[in-house]
């Protein structure tokens, strides 16, 4: 009986269980079905594993290479705003040719992330990572050789497709890979990539661009690809499969592998042993019982177990960020073209540029807030909602000499609400149904970006600041609603 790999326990073997004699004796662990409640000193969660480990070389090549797709992906959203000027001119578009094409690429996101969860949910996250990861470079130095707008369009909202297919799967491995008492400070930290990536970009244009509407943007596009082709190439020599994913979709001798590996690169004494195999499994089991098979990857899932509240709340937030956030990186540099008509080209793109580190103190301040008792994700989304609010008032009623002042403000702190939401809803779900919640979050808001240019615009042409009380009111709204989510998730392990 002590040879059996899976042993199944009746009532007496559970009792026995419980006895001093088999709890002091390692020799005596056995592995449970998932039908059957476990004793919990037969139980070793993952998240206690991660600490065993701890945060090494390991971590540090997988943050590298997210970090090189934040950074890509951040320069991709610098080209987009820089050339909605820029194609205007030199092949005569329209502003609704121009909204469509920014509306393009927020339905490739918003249909990308959508088919992110149901995906990696399913096969893992490294599979999807690194083929939309691919593809997505290959199609951003195809953009180049685009020499009019529509194929430029379809191009475009591929891409969108394929980074809403990598991000999700991005944040997912992350987040199960990090041991949870550092979980909220280094993926906030990570997520200060994408504003790397947008100062890039910016550095880049100011060799290739004569004006903010005029300048070799297909050079602007070439160099901006790069870091995400480092960062495929990177993936294929040291990305591996999420362990806790691995474990939990029944591939346990694939997940105790990719754990030992973890072990060995950080340097751990953490050894990979029976009994802490069977401690493992134990956990797989619990935890499968606790989701039954109501933890499938579909939408639904997302709604069941008291959460349809919680996901609803979750997806205003993210559309309400994305509306905001990538209203004020659109509209940027059109608005300070119009009120600095006067100003140098290079200055505009200081002040652009100004604009570009605020976010990444952001980020760096969001990693301070995130872990900080009092304040956490639920009361930090609350807080700095609020204050973006009132410093997007402040762009449209202060002069226009401290526009910039104010918009810049604005972004700071959507900086840091966006850090906030991203973390809260990477560890609000079940593992199972993580990439989906982050997916289908992340694709919900993207819906905020496809209707911007259309109402931005319309505003712009009114009022050149009037958007700005627009932001203030979506912020202000999304502040109150945030005081009915459940609850926070801060020093919580991640659920099975």
């Amino acid at each position: 009986m002590d040879q059996l790999p899976y042993y199944m326990r009746s009532q007496s073997n559970i009792q026995e269980a419980h006895s001093p004699a088999m709890k002091d004796s390692a020799k005596h662990y056995r592995e449970f079905n998932s039908q059957v409640s476990i004793p919990e000193h037969f139980i070793l969660s993952f998240d206690s594993v991660l600490d065993q480990i701890g945060f090494g070389k390991y971590q540090l090549w997988t943050y590298s290479i997210m970090a090189l797709m934040g950074i890509s992906e951040g320069s991709q959203v610098t080209i987009f705003t820089l050339m909605v000027p820029i194609l205007k001119n030199e092949w005569k578009i329209s502003d609704s040719l121009n909204s469509l094409q920014a509306s393009f690429i927020f339905i490739g996101f918003l249909c990308g992330s959508l088919l992110s969860g149901q995906i990696a949910d399913r096969v893992g996250r490294k599979r999807p990572f690194f083929i939309s990861s691919f593809f997505t470079t290959i199609i951003s130095f195809g953009t180049i050789s685009c020499k009019e707008i529509y194929s430029l369009l379809f191009l475009r909202g591929l891409m969108g497709v394929l980074v809403g297919l990598f991000a999700p799967c991005g944040v997912s491995m992350l987040s199960e890979i990090t041991p949870k008492e550092l979980r909220g400070r280094y993926m906030g930290l990570i997520t200060l990539t994408f504003a790397l990536g947008q100062l890039y970009g910016l550095f880049i244009a100011a060799f290739t661009l004569d004006t903010l509407d005029k300048g070799n943007w297909r050079a602007l596009t070439f160099w901006c690809t790069l870091p995400g082709l480092f960062a495929w190439v990177i993936s294929m020599f040291k990305l591996e499969e999420s362990p806790r994913f691995a474990l939990l979709s029944g591939q346990r001798d694939v997940g105790f592998q990719i754990i030992q590996n973890m072990a060995m690169t950080n340097g751990s004494n953490l050894t990979m042993d029976d009994e802490t195999k069977i401690r493992l499994a134990n956990w797989v089991h619990s935890m499968n019982r606790i989701a039954k098979n109501q933890e499938n990857a579909s939408i639904l899932s997302l709604f069941q177990n008291n959460r349809c509240l919680l996901t609803i709340l979750i997806w205003f937030n993210w559309f309400i960020l994305s509306f905001v956030y990538y209203g004020i990186v659109l509209l940027l540099p059109s608005i300070l073209q119009t009120i600095n008509s006067q100003q140098m080209n290079k200055d505009k793109i200081l002040q652009l540029v100004i604009s570009c580190i605020s976010d990444i103190f952001g980020a760096v301040a969001a990693s301070f807030f995130i872990e900080m008792k009092g304040f956490g994700r639920k009361n930090s989304l609350i807080i700095f909602f609020f204050v973006q609010a009132s410093t997007s008032m402040l762009a449209y009623w202060d002069v226009k000499e401290r526009f910039i002042v104010w918009a810049t403000l604005s972004k700071f702190f959507l900086s840091m609400t966006f850090i906030f939401s991203y973390q809260y809803t990477a560890e609000v779900y079940p593992t199972k149904i993580r990439t989906t919640g982050v997916g289908m979050a992340n694709g919900l808001g993207r819906l905020g970006g496809v209707i911007m240019p259309w109402i931005c615009m319309y505003l712009e042409s009114v009022d050149t600041r009037s958007p700005f009380i627009l932001f203030a009111l979506l912020s202000l709204t999304t502040c109150v609603s945030n005081f009915f989510l459940p609850f926070d998730t801060m020093g919580k392990e991640l659920e099975g």
